[in-house]
């Protein structure tokens, strides 16, 4: 043998290192909107949209709802959110998960003085934005 496949040969059959195995942990299990909701998808073709949302200390969002499901991780702050259909207050702080009511009035306002960091998920019809005004 060539001394170029022996060293290849011994590479391939040397001690291999054993790669870290992948680990998956729930970090929250929700059945429910903020308001009880059961959560239903949207049915036939979605687009996901996946953004940030920064709410200034002090600041608020005012009325509006979402006609299909949004998902909202708070990364940081805390944000006191208000159904205005039902009257549930809800407040969501940093490390948790929060959907929001689906197609009722809500209004979310900033707890504290830190800014409030939010990843976001919606899943809406092509063409359809999943945040309404209130008018």
């Amino acid at each position: 043998m060539k001394p170029a496949l022996i060293l290849v040969a011994a590479l391939a059959a040397g001690p291999t290192l054993a790669q870290p195995a992948a680990t998956s942990r729930p970090i929250s299990v929700i059945d429910r909107t903020l308001s009880g909701q059961p959560i239903a998808l949207p049915q036939g073709q979605v687009v996901v949209t996946f953004s940030e949302t920064v709410v200034p200390a002090g600041g608020a969002i005012p009325p509006h709802k979402h006609p299909y499901p949004r998902y909202a991780y708070v990364v940081s702050g805390r944000l006191k959110v208000t159904n205005l259909v039902t009257g549930t207050v809800s407040e969501v702080s940093a490390g948790q998960l929060a959907v929001d009511a689906i197609d009722q009035w809500h209004e979310a306002a900033v707890v504290g003085a830190e800014p409030v960091r939010m990843l976001v998920i919606d899943q809406a019809p092509p063409g359809v934005q999943n945040s309404v005004r209130k008018p």
